[in-house]
């Protein structure tokens, strides 16, 4: 039996980490499946100590935005202790986890026994995050094959007089295949290593709205009868916009986390003790989907939903995607495209072949590197 170990943010509380940690996961253990193997597949359980911080409920610091945060908290603190247990009950009940590493120093000392070490997807590969460490170019795994699966540099530009080009270059010259998610990573690649690596979609789109079904769970409001926004840090302008798509509608906002300081004042209907399984079932259940998000876009196209990115033309990530499904109309740049925002069925034609194009190439690359064939 093949010994399989993933590195990636599993410990994010963010619906688009943790999913995309689970879908890979599975994906791996299909494809082994499928070609008549077994593997013992894990995720490398340590967090980065920024991490701990990032996802508290209430946050250090006596800045204005930290201030505001934790009154709305205050105020809101069973349902975000309700939130943190969800997501990890859904580690534990989901994810297949090594033992917990209490310090990254621990991982060091005591390596999982693995054959294969992936460097998963996210923006695990992002030196300018403050939750990067090393451990994600796999510095630690010694006597094992090394590979990533759509891994991300983040969005931005990196200068990498900066930050120690020779020594990301040799890590990265230690993997035996690369995978990275989106174009700019590819070339961040080529950069260090003058390797040209191929690029893969994000984990979520290797599942179908079946596979995420089996584990959603039955959160609803109104009987679909309403908008779930999903967005990271809207801007007035962006709120404007949702609200005017919510009267025109005549459908009341679902939004699942606190966003920033725009939003503290809005008639939105609060589901801040939203988990991972409550994310997917108010994706499927809703008459519209309307997110500024990568995986918010990337969970419309597995379920399917009629959507609207906000913006989505200037994030080259979303706009890579909704060109490749030939669905750049579900893009609003401007309240002016308002008259153009209805509930018809959207044509998901191109969308199916593409992601049906994808796996097999996610496939052929996964089976090949991890020896599966």
């Amino acid at each position: 039996m093949k010994k399989v170990s993933t590195v990636t943010f599993h410990k994010a509380q963010n619906y688009g980490s943790v999913l995309q940690t689970y879908a890979l996961q599975e994906f791996v253990k299909t494809l082994a499946n499928k070609n008549g193997q077994e593997v013992n597949y894990s995720v490398v359980n340590v967090e980065p100590k920024a991490q701990k911080g990032l996802y508290s409920i209430y946050k250090k610091g006596l800045s204005v935005t930290n201030l505001v945060k934790n009154t709305v908290a205050f105020f809101n603190q069973g349902k975000l202790k309700s939130k943190q247990k969800k997501f990890n009950s859904f580690l534990n009940n989901y994810i297949n986890l090594t033992d917990r590493y209490d310090t990254i120093e621990s991982l060091y000392a005591n390596t999982p026994n693995s054959d294969y070490f992936i460097s998963g997807s996210d923006q695990i590969w992002n030196v300018r995050s403050c939750d990067f460490e090393d451990y994600f170019y796999l510095d630690f795994a010694c006597n094992a094959k090394k590979i990533s699966y759509a891994a991300s540099f983040g969005p931005l530009k990196i200068n990498w007089e900066k930050y120690n080009k020779e020594k990301y270059a040799k890590l990265l010259n230690e993997y035996s295949y690369i995978s990275t998610r989106e174009e700019g990573s590819a070339k961040n690649v080529e950069l260090l290593t003058g390797k040209t690596p191929e690029i893969h979609v994000d984990p979520t789109l290797l599942l179908d709205k079946e596979d995420f079904r089996k584990i959603q769970s039955n959160a609803n409001y109104r009987n679909g009868k309403y908008i779930l926004l999903y967005c990271l840090e809207p801007s007035k302008k962006q709120l404007k916009i949702v609200k005017q798509i919510s009267k025109k509608l005549r459908l009341p906002v679902v939004i699942t986390k606190y966003n920033n300081k725009n939003d503290i004042f809005n008639t939105f209907v609060k589901k801040y003790d939203c988990g991972p399984c409550d994310f997917l079932s108010l994706i499927d259940n809703a008459e519209m989907v309307i997110t500024s998000s990568f995986h918010g876009t990337a969970f419309s196209l597995i379920y399917r939903k009629k959507f609207y990115v906000l913006n989505g033309k200037t994030d080259n990530r979303i706009s890579d995607i909704l060109s490749k499904t030939n669905l750049l109309d579900r893009s609003i740049e401007s309240e002016e495209e308002l008259d153009n925002v209805n509930l018809n069925d959207v044509d998901f034609t191109k969308a199916n072949e593409f992601l049906l194009n994808e796996k097999l190439k996610s496939a052929n690359y996964l089976e090949d590197a991890l020896e599966l064939k």
